[in-house]
């Protein structure tokens, strides 16, 4: 069974362009597993997923793709977790860095959206949800990653988000 999660990060990182630095940072052992083992309870947890860097900006995202219809950040197991808000919203406060959420949505439109994590605090400062859908995404000021099939996973067309990115923050 593939983890769908990760066909997405695969096929966002392949569509980076050659002159652009992309760096992965690596999930700690805790983040796979039995999240109640006692050895791990101290395990370092990533701010944010990826690295990304197009001179003059730093991009750092966190990637989240579901089948489903929303993404959580409230409740017991959240999908965008606290130490991600909080390592993201860091970030945002430095010079030439672009901060924020990556959404993948599989189901339904299959489109995938940047959201700055100013915009999503906002959003989550002006809501009583504990999710947020893509109406919420698109309401927020979230910018669509247009994005192609290639007969079976897809292509994201990062040089155009990077530009695009470049032009307004």
């Amino acid at each position: 069974m593939t983890n769908s999660g990760k066909v997405f990060e695969n096929s966002f990182k392949e569509s980076v362009p050659d002159d652009c630095y992309y760096l992965r940072l690596k999930d700690p052992a805790s983040s796979f597993g039995d999240q109640g083992n006692s050895a791990l309870r101290f395990s370092v947890s990533n701010p944010f997923d990826v690295l990304l860097f197009s001179n003059p900006k730093l991009f750092t995202l966190e990637l989240k793709s579901t089948k489903g219809t929303a993404f959580s950040f409230k409740g017991k197991t959240p999908m965008i977790k606290k130490n991600q808000i909080t390592g993201l919203s860091h970030a945002a406060e430095f010079e030439n860095v672009v901060a924020g959420l990556i959404f993948n949505m599989r189901k339904g439109t299959n489109r995938t959206y940047f959201l700055s994590i100013e915009n999503f605090n906002k959003f989550v400062e002006s809501t009583e949800k504990s999710s947020i859908n893509e109406k919420d995404i698109l309401d927020a000021g979230a910018i669509e990653i247009k994005s192609r099939l290639k007969q079976v996973k897809y292509s994201y067309y990062i040089r155009e988000f990077i530009e695009e990115m470049k032009e307004i923050s």
